[in-house]
């Protein structure tokens, strides 16, 4: 377990503190029920604030493009956003933002299971807050660090931080960041298995919650239904995610409908309903590793390789357990490795491999005999830290004398939910092998690797997936009447592009166009580059006015680059066919032929332009 770099007790209240106020009031709500329109506001705000050199102004402007682009789950251009917010603190000294930014990247360290270098960063933005004497900034850091202390399973110290954040937010009747803490608290509290204090809290989040909005209630939904499977009442844990799930459709909100369908496929499996717990999960992996939520990617990554193994696919299994252990190694607490080691022992049980299950028996248990000293240790110091301020060094080892068995007492209420979890794992994993003892499972079927889906360059869809994409579209289109679009796009003159400024200016405008479309699609449209500068795009609707304004707004994007290598007067533009599909197409191959007509058509006729058919 990673040791807390130091810990401050904070007393809120100080007579020189003042409490800010938010950047942007009408943003702020913007951004939590109608991000898309919060991010394009603020992209222009950005824009005009440059243009003055307004500084404060174009700080204000990235920490809600930032924010915005987090709901909506644009993964990609996040980080960049943020460094960039953090430059230009950093070149002007805003103390301010540079605690906004470097918190914000802290966060981003802990999604990705880097959870050293996140607490690192969230003591320095919180150090950046208490230079700034605002009370508002100070709160949000702490709470900030509380969430990361709670990843790397310091439950105490993830408490102590986030209840002294609700009390400068009590304090100044700040009722959204109230809502948005009892919701970490209710969190931090459900990891710890103490599932009527979290219900409680997840109600008192909602009562704060005066706007309601799609995003939070979504969310809200989630930990609830996580809750609820903790306590075995899988019904209603299923009406949460259900409910969850019914409303991120309806915002378009991939990241909480990826959780919520996890929360379903684990029920499902519960269940033993093995089938459609993978038809659920299944479609959620490339979205956790898009977010680069390096955790949520390891739980599905094991829960799947649990409902191979119910359907005796061991080989499979497998390999869902080889991601796992990587990923597992990479985050490094005690609760991930148990996981593992868990799910692999069932894995050698289940073929009967007794020798296997007996060794990761044996190591689990080291596991939690480490975890337990490296707790008594933690423990001992942090005390040391704590009275070193009061008593001299002899005073110091008497009380370490008088107090040994109160610490032990303390370590032993401290862990023991932790290993009792551990005892009864084991001993239903013992039970398990007594009872399989007697059973004979020895049919394993052979499973090829997944195949890359990806383009190495841009990172969408490669020209196998792409066309795999494609052809189940059609061959819905004749079975069942679903209409889509096929859109097929060559750049413009790119060749001149490679021969003027080399072959990596090219790559990035490769890699531009690519992000560009992803961003203008979310979600409504498949991108997949088929060869050199050529694209395909697939859009499930046959609306013509829909299909020519994302068309129109990928052009203008596309055009208006302004961070690329090539100079600012050289013309981005793209040529392409267009093929509303209504069913009337008995071969695909028929219509990538006049697809591919159509857009050298639109190509010979003047380029920059589309041609429909």
């Amino acid at each position: 377990m990673l040791l807390f770099l130091y810990m401050v007790i904070v007393f809120p209240q100080s007579t020189l503190a003042n409490y800010s106020e938010q950047y942007n009031e009408e943003l702020s709500q913007l951004v939590i029920t109608e991000p898309q329109k919060a991010l394009e506001i603020s992209q222009e705000n950005y824009t005009k604030a440059q243009k003055i050199n307004d500084v404060e102004g174009q700080l204000i402007a990235l920490y809600y493009i930032v924010s915005a682009l987090d709901v909506l789950s644009i993964q990609d251009d996040v980080d960049e956003t943020i460094s960039k917010g953090l430059s230009l603190a950093n070149a002007h000294n805003n103390q301010r933002f540079k605690s906004e930014f470097t918190g914000m990247m802290s966060y981003r360290l802990e999604i990705k299971g880097q959870y050293l270098e996140a607490i690192k960063l969230a003591n320095k933005a919180l150090g950046f807050a208490r230079e700034t004497n605002d009370d508002r900034i100070i709160a949000e850091q702490l709470a900030n660090r509380g969430q990361i202390q709670m990843s790397i399973e310091n439950y105490d110290l993830a408490l102590q931080d986030v209840e002294n954040a609700i009390t400068y937010f009590k304090q100044n009747d700040d009722k959204e960041n109230l809502s948005l803490n009892y919701n970490l608290l209710a969190i931090i509290y459900s990891s710890i298995s103490d599932h009527d204090n979290a219900i409680k809290y997840y109600k008192e989040s909602e009562d704060y919650d005066l706007v309601k909005s799609s995003y939070n209630q979504a969310a809200l939904y989630y930990n609830l239904g996580t809750v609820y499977i903790d306590k075995k009442e899988y019904d209603k844990a299923k009406q949460y995610f259900e409910k969850s799930s019914k409303l991120s459709k309806t915002t378009n909100d991939i990241n909480t409908l990826a959780y919520s369908q996890y929360g379903i496929a684990d029920i499902y499996l519960i269940q033993g309903d093995f089938e459609q717990a993978e038809k659920e999960l299944k479609p959620i992996f490339e979205i956790f590793e898009r977010n680069h939520d390096i955790l949520m990617s390891f739980n599905s990554h094991l829960l799947m390789s649990d409902i191979k193994i119910n359907r005796k696919l061991y080989k499979q299994a497998l390999d869902y357990l080889a991601v796992a252990k990587l990923q597992s190694e990479s985050m490094n607490t005690p609760t991930v490795k148990m996981n593992y080691m868990t799910q692999k022992m069932l894995y050698h049980v289940a073929k009967q491999e007794w020798k296997q299950a007996y060794e990761l028996n044996k190591k689990s248990k080291e596991l939690l005999s480490k975890t337990q000293q490296q707790e008594k240790e933690k423990l001992i110091s942090e005390l040391q830290v704590r009275y070193n301020a009061q008593f001299d060094q002899e005073k110091m080892k008497l009380l370490q004398q008088q107090n040994k068995l109160q610490q032990s007492a303390i370590i032993q209420e401290k862990t023991t939910k932790q290993y009792l979890l551990g005892l009864i794992i084991l001993g239903l994993i013992v039970l398990l092998i007594t009872f399989l003892g007697y059973t004979n499972q020895r049919n394993s079927k052979k499973h090829l690797h997944k195949l890359s889906i990806t383009d190495d360059l841009t990172q969408v869809a490669n020209r196998r997936y792409i066309m795999e994409q494609f052809k189940a579209l059609h061959l819905a289109s004749i079975k069942n009447n679903k209409p889509f679009t096929l859109v097929m796009i060559d750049l413009d003159y790119f060749k001149s592009i490679n021969d003027r400024y080399g072959h990596d200016v090219g790559n990035e405008v490769l890699i531009y166009f690519a992000k560009t479309a992803t961003r203008i699609m979310n979600g409504s449209g498949e991108i997949g580059r088929i060869g050199g500068e050529e694209w395909i795009i697939l859009i499930q609707s046959n609306e013509l006015e829909f299909i020519k304004s994302k068309l129109a707004c990928l052009r203008k994007s596309f055009g208006d680059a302004l961070s690329l290598s090539i100079p600012k007067d050289y013309k981005l533009s793209f040529s392409c066919g267009v093929l509303i599909c209504n069913g009337q197409y008995q071969s695909y191959e028929k219509m990538l032929t006049d697809v591919d007509k159509a857009m050298y058509q639109a190509k010979e006729s003047g380029r920059e332009q589309d041609v429909y058919i």
